[in-house]
């Protein structure tokens, strides 16, 4: 079975549509989005449209959270703060519903899904290093889970499994500023990392234009 995970569109919808255009030509079985469909972008609401109508799972993610009122954003910096409270304002009532529902994790085919850490994922661990990595692999029973959170792309290989975190759609925080998301064959274990160039300036646009805080804008130009 062939996944296309992605995660970290955070209201990002010129890159979003440019995954979802890409994936029409690649025919994924199962489309998983890992959470953080919201926050720091100019277009919340109609994200979580898009991905209600493509992905088959949505998982919650710490600004989706915090964007309907279900975690402490006093600890947020001053421009995802900012945004937490400016997307809340944009989405549906329909839509802030929806993502007050969505679960931590999502099992299948022996694979984990989650947006942070499988240890404890809803305390929004990051995971950066190998080290970090095997320590939340210690309590997975899954032999690969799938993450995002940090917006790096890695392949960790643990000694208690694999952790594979997929990238980032909408704000890649890597140096490239190309959205990121995963192909994941589930038969041979073959992870592939898709980056894909869409309209940079056009979103960094919409930002300023909505009057978010242009540094929101500007790391999009420098996938930082």
């Amino acid at each position: 079975m062939l996944y296309a995970i992605l995660s970290d569109v955070h209201g990002n919808l010129h890159a979003f549509e440019t995954v979802l255009e890409d994936l029409k030509h690649r025919s994924p079985d199962r489309i998983i989005c890992l959470g953080d469909l919201v926050g720091y972008g100019a277009f919340p609401d109609q994200v979580v449209n898009l991905g209600r109508e493509h992905c088959d799972v949505i998982l919650a993610g710490n600004h989706d959270h915090a964007a309907v009122g279900l975690t402490d954003i006093s600890a947020f910096n001053p421009y995802a703060y900012k945004a937490a409270i400016w997307t809340r304002k944009q989405l549906s009532d329909e839509n802030l519903q929806f993502l007050r529902e969505r679960p931590y994790t999502h099992s299948e085919q022996k694979l984990l899904f989650t947006h942070a850490s499988p240890n404890h994922p809803e305390q929004w661990f990051y995971i950066f290093s190998d080290q970090d990595a095997d320590a939340a692999m210690s309590s997975s029973k899954a032999g690969t889970v799938f993450i995002g959170h940090t917006h790096v792309p890695r392949d960790h290989r643990t000694s208690h499994g694999r952790l594979i975190n997929v990238g980032s759609v909408g704000q890649p925080r890597d140096g490239d500023p190309k959205a990121g998301y995963t192909l994941f064959d589930d038969e041979t274990g073959e992870r592939k990392l898709v980056r894909i160039g869409y309209p940079v300036e056009e979103a960094m646009k919409a930002i300023r234009d909505a009057g978010l805080p242009g540094f929101l804008a500007d790391r999009l130009a420098v996938g930082r």
